[in-house]
């Protein structure tokens, strides 16, 4: 399926200047000999100027400390090996349009190094259109970039159409997605017959969901991606 997007992705300081001459310092009109007071120009520097405050992200260790972070909370998230290992039913709950769960695991086709498992829930009658919902787990590719790499079981032909479809598209965040260090990414269809939401995570790790032949309202595929990030966070 090629979507095309119908909306894009959418001091002040004082300074001080202070001049020694033959061991006076001078300080407006007036002339102070400096052995009379203990003084502190260690603020100025050897050119005049002030000193700049001292950026505590400078200190030695402090970047390889953020290095560190990071790649610990990547390394938190990792692909489930199987749908009941990811908790899916738990996870969509009563928005699955059916009982029946259709599960594919494995390597995504001309991708190098991607992997996915696929879970995707309806009535089980395999026509094509039928409403369903999928919460797929991707590693080593970005599905909102790569809309070939997400396949809907029992939707497969009419998805696989050389059609234009005008969609809504939202990047954004929440304080729910930057706990877990995450992007989201909202992709709607117009006639509202296709809804995306797509959570990036730290590790080129992608949980999306995606309601098929029926309304479900943002908030609940919000709270679907979260829950299966909570599932295969370490």
């Amino acid at each position: 399926m090629r979507l095309i997007p119908s909306s894009p992705l959418s001091c002040l300081g004082t300074a001080a200047v202070a001049v020694v001459v033959g061991g006076f310092v001078l300080v407006g009109c007036d002339v102070v000999d400096t052995d009379e007071f203990d003084m502190d120009f260690s603020f100025f520097s050897a050119d005049g100027e002030e000193s700049p405050d001292e950026d505590p992200s400078a200190e030695p260790g402090a970047e390889e400390g953020e290095e560190e972070e990071t790649e610990q909370e990547a390394s938190s998230y990792g692909l489930p090996d199987s749908c009941a290992a990811a908790g899916a039913a738990e996870v969509v709950g009563d928005l699955a349009p059916g009982p029946v769960l259709a599960e594919d695991a494995g390597p995504v086709e001309g991708i190098d190094g991607a992997e996915q498992v696929v879970c995707s829930f309806s009535d089980g009658s395999g026509t094509a259109g039928a409403p369903s919902l999928t919460l797929v787990f991707t590693s080593g590719a970005d599905p909102s970039a790569n809309p070939d790499v997400v396949q809907v079981p029992g939707a497969e032909e009419e998805m696989n159409w050389e059609v234009d479809i005008d969609v809504d598209v939202d990047t954004y965040h929440t304080d729910e997605s930057d706990s877990l260090g995450g992007d989201l990414e909202y992709v709607g269809t117009v006639d509202g017959s296709s809804r995306n939401l797509y959570l990036s995570l730290p590790g080129d790790l992608y949980v999306t969901v995606i309601a098929y032949g029926e309304e479900v309202p943002r908030e609940d595929l919000e709270r679907i991606v979260m829950q299966a990030a909570e599932r295969v966070r370490g």
